[in-house]
């Protein structure tokens, strides 16, 4: 008897162990704010927002853009004595001198740039090849962009180019017919091979509607809400960060960052870093009126596909590149935004 009792209080014991150990793993994990939502956001209603995307022209840009880059594949150039002109393939060879010296680096025989849609890392490069001619030699003095990575020891320094012209070569494209796509791709009609580019890049297609939604769905939301104003530390982060990541792109492409935000989301770098920081305020301002939080349990549950969705395979150098804090706050705006998209309706 003595035994059965003693064996009932050990269970019971390491049952309650088990349960404080099991209650301690799934506390509420403290975060650190920078700023509090309630002092810059007044919200509005954020449930029941209606939006309508397009979705056949979200399909329609997708297969339209393959189809055109399918166009630049197949095609071919014919070399031509006339002056450059857009769409011309020009063949060069180039030698960049800095200072005097030469640049390996800025130097390069049989280097082919498709006027009007290839660009070059010195602002101005490819203008001067419009207008020339096989054989022409031309000498242009240009300036290394102030924000040049790769050898930031020329940057903002002046270069000279010796440019030798050695073809230009107009372009013979294809035309869009069913005998280009039996030809090419072997369909019977153009109809067929619009259809086989849909079903490959369907998942694109998805993703692309999802994310219209949500801009649509959040572009409302903000309308609904009222800004107070802007946590001036947070802010001048942000811009710095985003300013660290848009130049990449913005370099990509030749243009500066301002430009690319103009280009890219019809609004200047300023307003687009305000956007996103007033998206922000305003989902932690619904995660506040929603008590969201989330539990040590959860995080380490959730963290292997919320690091592998934001493009790292690897959790632990997730965590180590952002930190923990950081991780649960983006996974608490997550959630917030969730509540949006989740109450949305779609026409």
């Amino acid at each position: 008897m003595k035994k059965n009792i003693l064996k009932k209080i050990s269970i019971g014991l390491l049952s309650a162990a088990m349960m404080v150990s099991m209650t301690a793993c799934n506390t509420k994990i403290k975060v650190t704010y920078d700023y509090k939502a309630e002092d810059y956001v007044t919200l509005g209603e954020y449930k029941g927002i209606e939006v309508s995307v397009d979705t056949d022209a979200i399909e329609n840009n997708l297969i339209n853009t393959r189809i055109q880059n399918d166009l630049e594949s197949n095609t071919t150039y014919v070399e031509t004595t006339r002056a450059a002109q857009a769409d011309d393939k020009v063949t060069i060879d180039f030698k960049g001198s800095i200072g005097g010296e030469q640049v390996s680096g800025f130097s390069d025989n049989d280097y082919s740039i498709v006027l009007g849609k290839d660009t070059f890392t010195v602002e101005g490069f490819v203008d001067e090849l419009y207008g020339v001619k096989s054989g022409d030699v031309k000498v242009v003095t240009l300036t290394v962009p102030q924000d040049f990575s790769d050898a930031p020891e020329y940057a903002g320094r002046k270069i000279v180019f010796e440019i030798t012209v050695k073809t230009v070569a107009q372009p013979n494209v294809p035309m869009i017919t069913d005998t280009y796509a039996k030809e090419y791709y072997n369909y019977d009609t153009v109809a067929e091979y619009r259809e086989s580019i849909k079903n490959e890049i369907q998942d694109t297609i998805d993703e692309k509607v999802t994310e219209a939604k949500k801009q649509a769905v959040l572009t409302k939301l903000q309308e609904r809400c009222t800004i107070k104003g802007y946590p001036e530390d947070y802010l001048a982060t942000k811009t710095s960060d985003y300013e660290q990541s848009i130049k990449f792109y913005s370099m990509m492409q030749g243009i500066t960052v301002d430009e690319y935000c103009q280009k890219t989301f019809n609004m200047s770098f300023d307003d687009y870093v305000k956007k996103a920081v007033a998206q922000e305020m305003i989902l932690q301002a619904i995660a506040d009126k929603e008590n969201i939080s989330i539990k040590d349990y959860d995080y380490k549950g959730e963290l292997p596909q919320f690091a592998k969705d934001r493009g790292y395979s690897d959790k632990d150098s997730f965590v180590e590149k952002y930190g923990k804090d950081k991780i649960v706050k983006n996974m608490i705006i997550q959630k917030a935004q969730d509540i949006v998209m989740d109450n949305a309706v779609y026409k």
